[in-house]
């Protein structure tokens, strides 16, 4: 193996995405519940044989972390010093050196992940552009002609919405999100909650896709992320492409910056 390898960690509310990146192309990713993390210890780095074989080439091993959940940082940083014997990096408008700006007052108010496809978005796509991830909650980020962040909107998630709907009602049913094929018109409670979800959020996103592209003479170009983008992005039109591991791509195109020649 080349000295060319290192994790990156996308840390989730819900979902921890870990990636081995071998000469900046992905190879080999595990997804966990974020629960799992808090529970196990050393369940992160479990499934990746790997390590051992690069650790006597390496000494150590970098990673690089785009965390939205503070509460695990510490143990995320334990758990890393542990497998790849060095301390990992996380994302930080102060401490990570970045291609794009911020063009907000208070910087600090962005998520990493946001941050993160911001960069991945000015390396990948053309701009103006706007990331739409359908997480935990579901982000609209804009990037502007120049690839810098502009700020963006947020709104409940998906499958926050339909935890909601059935933690604060007596009688609606917790379901899983899928596309209702038939009738707008549900016969059923179940099938009633699916439509109102699925459609409902085909309606808001493409609703405010339409807004965010009046601020723009030129056509925004729109990517989706995350989990359940694959399911709902195929019925709105103005969703250009589809990229579940653009955090990830991100996260690679950071360690460039930040570490590629004293890396080589």
């Amino acid at each position: 193996m080349s000295s060319n390898n290192f994790f990156v960690i996308d840390a989730g509310n819900t979902d921890i995405c870990v990636a081995l990146i071998k000469n900046f192309k992905i190879i080999k990713i595990i997804k966990l519940k974020n629960i799992d993390i808090k529970d196990k210890n050393l369940l992160l780095f479990k499934k990746f044989n790997q390590i051992k074989k690069i650790l006597k080439i390496q000494k150590k091993i970098k990673c690089i972390i785009s965390s939205v959940v503070p509460e695990i940082n510490y143990k995320l940083k334990k758990i890393c010093f542990f497998f790849l014997r060095e301390k990992p990096h996380f994302i930080s408008v102060k401490k990570t050196k970045l291609n794009i700006k911020i063009n907000l007052k208070n910087k600090n108010q962005v998520g990493a992940d946001r941050i993160v496809n911001t960069v991945a978005v000015k390396s990948l796509y053309k701009t103006p552009a706007l990331v739409i991830d359908f997480g935990t909650t579901t982000t609209f980020d804009v990037i502007n002609n120049n690839g810098d962040y502009d700020g963006g909107v947020i709104t409940p998630g998906i499958n926050l919405s339909l935890k909601n709907l059935h933690n604060k009602t007596s009688q609606l049913p917790l379901i899983k999100f899928k596309k209702y094929n038939k009738n707008i018109i549900g016969k059923n409670t179940k099938n009633a909650i699916q439509s109102g979800i699925y459609w409902g959020y085909v309606g808001l996103v493409t609703f405010i896709i339409k807004k965010i592209q009046t601020k723009f003479k030129k056509k925004i170009f729109c990517i989706s992320t995350g989990g359940l983008s694959k399911i709902i992005s195929k019925d709105i039109s103005m969703i250009n492409t589809i990229n579940e591991n653009l955090t990830i791509l991100g996260l690679i195109e950071i360690f460039k910056l930040n570490y590629n020649e004293k890396y080589n």
